[in-house]
């Protein structure tokens, strides 16, 4: 097998100008975590720090990652729990050595944070009454900040959602479920699907609330015996601030509303415009910023309809079906964005030596001839289909990306079934860090990056879709369980994945080393920690 070139991808990501994220997987649950603090360095793929846990909450490999998320909520909360008149202290605890260790062996869980803000509540006459605790979990996709209080015997006594970033899910956040925590010690009540009822559809954010409870209590069990050498500040004023060391004190809020404000961290002016719809056989959402906001995800929704036009094969009259339909040899016109999607497609099949193939026939595509000039697909054999299924979300991802970047809106989150695409970070942040999640449990987060306008595709062994017959049919020792390709382009993200994934650890290797712009995160069956593999993995 030849090595790969990268040239026949060259034309689009230079349109696009290396601006989009796109996070692909196939059955696999994949975690995106928005991040405010982070790296502005892009394309990092190091493996970072690791450490085995085997716990019920199954968080596994660990990359050292940007602090928490910072924000503001209402004084309120702990004076329902307490009383108005009570005493309110905050400290930053740090997370790292031996305390660290200790949290993850009291709680069972992985924790990201470099530190974890901790107030402590006391009486006028100095007497504690209990802690409250601010910390992120991953959902399915997104951190969800929660607000943990517990009385003097580490008992819970209220868990609250304090920003939920999540498309769904969101029912973690009514009384119907936080109210399972209250009175719950460390223990085995304390576990999903046993002292803690599930909600329908909200899985991961459930799971990732249980996280967050036991780490709270791990947290402040450990800061009291550990004789840690904390800063303690007082607090005052109705909006509290929790997260990274604040550069000033919280303002004041007028109210309910505003503290609402404080609490997202984004003005009016920035929020999102936010819309989900079904495309392409799934839903595609968009999170996108800007003053033409609105009128960018219409126009970035036409243009994916429009694609989805000429490139499904469920589509009456789609240029993919007008092809396979014309007698052999009969050259059909078609779209010149089903010309450029074709000859990606039939690039890569070449150079895997067949092992991605668009017509799902061996070597079907060397009997492809597209004809770039004329705007011509010919069939040259029979029996022969066009199936885009290896490529065409994250084709149509970029051309998304085009579409919103040319209303002025270079800020936006998009979520394609599960292929995620990221273009600038929301305002006041800097980056997004991507979680992979492990195909072996789907609940362990295998590896975590972050990422700023790149893509990322993953795709996993155990989907029996039609590109990954050849790597289901490998029952050798050494396969590939799952391959996360990070490139600059979403299109050949889209494409590489698959392709890793099918060609096995070597191929991969010769085919990423030939990319400049692409790397991955693979790992091997019987191996507990991932390889990376690329020029872009440091």
């Amino acid at each position: 097998m030849s090595p790969v070139s990268c040239s026949d991808f060259s034309t689009h990501s230079e349109q696009i100008r290396e601006s989009r994220v796109c996070f692909r997987y196939r059955g696999l649950v994949a975690g995106l975590l928005l991040v405010l603090s982070v790296s502005s360095q892009a394309l990092a793929l190091g493996p970072g720090t690791s450490e085995s846990v085997s716990s019920e909450t199954g968080v596994s490999t660990e990359t050292t990652l940007p602090e928490k998320t910072s924000g503001f909520f209402s004084r309120d909360l702990i004076a329902d729990l307490w009383s108005a008149d009570v005493h309110v202290e905050r400290c930053h605890v740090p997370v790292e050595g031996e305390v660290k260790k200790k949290i993850v062996e009291i709680s069972r869980v992985r924790t990201r944070d470099q530190q974890t803000t901790l107030f402590r509540v006391t009486s006028p006459q100095g007497n504690r009454l209990g802690s409250v605790v601010i910390l992120d979990e991953v959902g399915k996709y997104r951190p969800i900040t929660f607000f943990v209080a517990l009385d003097n015997d580490l008992r819970v006594l209220d868990l609250q959602v304090l920003v939920y970033r999540e498309h769904i899910g969101q029912e973690i956040e009514s009384p119907r479920f936080t109210r399972q925590f209250r009175n719950k010690k460390l223990g085995k009540s304390l576990k999903l699907h046993r002292g803690i009822r599930n909600l329908s559809g909200a899985t991961l954010s459930a799971r990732a609330a249980v996280r967050a409870v036991r780490r709270s209590m791990a947290t402040v069990e450990v800061s009291q015996k550990q004789n840690l050498d904390l800063v303690w500040q007082s607090l005052s004023g109705s909006s509290l601030a929790y997260g990274e060391p604040a550069s000033a004190e919280p303002v004041s809020a007028a109210g309910p509303e505003e503290v609402s404000v404080l609490r997202s961290g984004l003005g009016d002016k920035d929020a999102p415009v936010e819309r989900a719809r079904p495309a392409m056989g799934t839903v595609l959402k968009m999170e996108v910023y800007g003053e033409q906001a609105l009128k960018a995800v219409e126009a970035a929704y036409s243009e994916v309809e429009r694609l989805e036009s000429l490139h499904s094969r469920w589509k009456a009259g789609s240029d993919v079906l007008r092809v396979e339909a014309a007698p052999v040899g009969e050259p059909v016109k078609v779209a010149r964005e089903t010309i450029e999607v074709v000859e990606k497609a039939l690039a890569m099949s070449r150079e895997s030596g067949g092992a991605f193939d668009l017509t799902l026939k061996k070597d079907g595509f060397r009997s492809v001839k597209v004809d770039r000039e004329k705007e011509t697909i010919t069939l040259l054999r029979p029996g022969l289909i066009l199936d885009l299924g290896g490529i065409g979300k994250g084709y149509a991802l970029d051309r998304a990306a085009v579409v919103l970047e040319s209303h002025g809106c270079s800020r936006a989150l998009l979520d394609f079934g599960g292929q995620l695409l990221a273009l600038d970070p929301p305002p006041g942040e800097k980056s997004w860090a991507v979680g992979i999640h492990d195909p072996r449990d789907g609940k362990s987060v295998l590896h975590e990056l972050a990422l700023i306008r790149s893509s990322l595709a993953t795709t996993a062994c155990y989907e029996r879709g039609d590109h990954l017959v050849q790597l289901l049919d490998n029952s050798s020792q050494g396969r590939i369980l799952t391959t996360s390709v990070l490139s600059s382009s979403a299109t050949e993200a889209d494409a590489l994945s698959t392709t890793v994934a099918l060609l096995g650890q070597e191929g991969a290797r010769s085919i990423l080393n030939n990319c400049p712009n692409a790397s991955a995160v693979i790992l091997i069956e019987g191996e507990s920690q991932p390889r990376f593999v690329g020029r872009t993995q440091r």
